[in-house]
């Protein structure tokens, strides 16, 4: 229902005929405007609504209900940055809904305790009350993984960022239990990682892999609990703890970015980005450092300097840092160049997935942005060897097919601008015409050439 319907309600309830009525269309329509609230004074007004409904729904007449406006109220104080006085109205709606309610909303309350916790600097009392949760949540049967060696889970530190809040208000499973499950887990994960010991990290492992398990692998807390895996095991790795190793985060990170998609989560997505890019440096194998730069310049065309600075700027300062390394190791080709090189020297799988991941961010730009990443990506091609060149283009061709028309139409347009520019223009011309016979069959043959010639290509 809208905040109209609601308000619509409220007013068909008569005060002084039905209080009770009136007091829950109240607390509905308190919750509906403080989720909808843009400005200080909705959450006021909010506030005051469920005050006049906790006066009518006592905690002696309706222990449940008032423990519900509580809770309600708490969130007003928690969106308001009062914390203090947030923590206090969980926990006592906690108290309230404890004996009484149904055991999800039993852990729902201790869910929100454990975080007022959390946000409240005080990690040791919030684990108490989300292991109440996870109990209740599987009836006391907590099932422990055995994962230490796998290394997993997340690093609040000044390098890896976290993707989001693990609290009850979350995109979950299909089921109301498993979705609580993750959300207590994911808390407890972040509230053990915050005391900083090893074993409290080695304990958050379990707990981001019981979350993935309890979650829909396409849910958001699905992918914040694998961003938390891959995170927690860098931090892990830079300690020396054995066990965990760089490769284990970046499997965790990819997972994460198969759920934190750049269309659907684009904040998400950046973080798990940087985060992957840490990882691959950390791994240091043979073309580590290209995919390192590749993934950390994929976040930073996500984060906003004036909406994300600090993550922009760490971002920035790791681009800056893996460029360094890299033209150390080489003449400086430029970023481009090393990620055409990393085309070049991958298998077709990889390949495929990076020129993937690069062509819808490029699909995803006003129509100069598009252009200007697509004659990037191609001119930085063009620079390879023939036979690199002709590989590459092999795979970008098939890709492009499996894409938007808008897209192929741009790259086609690209293509014959970086071939006419080039020293080699007839070299070129011929790998391509080569490529498109090879790897198209015929309606997508005279489709591509249509707009190549449409873009003054003439057929070598």
């Amino acid at each position: 229902m809208t905040v109209e319907d609601l308000e619509a309600a409220l007013e068909a309830v008569s005060l002084a005929e039905a209080p009770d009525d009136w007091a829950l269309a109240a607390y509905r329509l308190a919750v509906a405007r403080s989720e909808a609230a843009s400005r200080p004074e909705d959450i006021d007004q909010a506030l005051e609504m469920l005050d006049k409904a906790a006066r009518i729904l006592t905690a002696e007449r309706a222990p449940v209900e008032h423990g519900r406006i509580l809770t309600a109220a708490a969130n007003c104080h928690r969106a308001g940055g009062r914390a203090d006085r947030a923590l206090e109205l969980f926990g006592r709606a906690a108290d309230l809904i404890a004996p009484r309610a149904p055991a999800v909303e039993h852990a729902a309350a201790l869910i929100n305790l454990g975080l007022a916790h959390c946000e409240a600097g005080r990690p040791e009392p919030a684990i108490e009350a989300l292991d109440r949760a996870v109990e209740l949540m599987t009836g006391g049967r907590e099932q422990r993984s055995d994962i230490a060696a796998s290394g997993r889970g997340p690093h609040d530190g000044p390098t890896a960022f976290q993707t989001g809040r693990g609290d009850g208000d979350v995109s979950g499973p299909d089921d109301e239990a498993g979705r609580l499950l993750g959300a207590a887990l994911i808390n407890r994960a972040q509230a053990r990682q915050s005391l900083g010991r090893d074993e409290d990290l080695q304990a958050a492992l379990d707990d981001y892999q019981g979350a993935m398990a309890a979650l829909p692998s396409s849910s958001l807390q699905a992918g914040m609990a694998a961003h938390g895996l891959g995170a927690a095991v860098l931090e892990l790795c830079r300690r020396g703890v054995s066990g965990p190793t760089p490769e284990k985060a970046v499997g965790a990170f990819e997972q994460s970015l198969s759920v934190l998609s750049h269309s659907s989560f684009p904040f998400h997505h950046a973080v798990a980005r940087h985060s992957l890019a840490l990882a691959f440096e950390m791994r240091g194998g043979p073309g580590d450092l290209a995919r390192a730069l590749n993934s950390a310049h994929a976040s930073l065309s996500v984060f906003d300097p004036r909406l994300h600075e600090s993550h922009w700027r760490t971002a920035h300062a790791t681009l800056a840092r893996l460029e360094a390394a890299l033209d150390d190791a080489d003449p400086p080709i430029g970023r481009m160049g090393h990620v055409a090189r990393l085309l070049a020297a991958t298998d077709e799988t990889e390949r495929e997935q990076l020129l993937r991941d690069r062509l819808l961010r490029a699909a995803s730009l006003p129509p100069m942005g598009m252009s200007a990443a697509l004659d990037a990506l191609v001119d930085s091609l063009a620079g390879l060897g023939l036979d690199d060149y002709r590989e590459v283009l092999r795979t970008l061709i098939g890709v492009l097919m499996e894409l938007p028309d808008q897209l192929l139409e741009a790259a086609c347009e690209t293509l014959c601008r970086v071939h006419a520019d080039h020293d080699s223009t007839e070299v070129l011309d011929e790998a391509l015409d080569g490529v498109i016979t090879d790897r198209l069959f015929g309606p997508q043959r005279v489709r591509v050439r249509d707009l190549l010639e449409a873009s003054g290509w003439v057929r070598p």
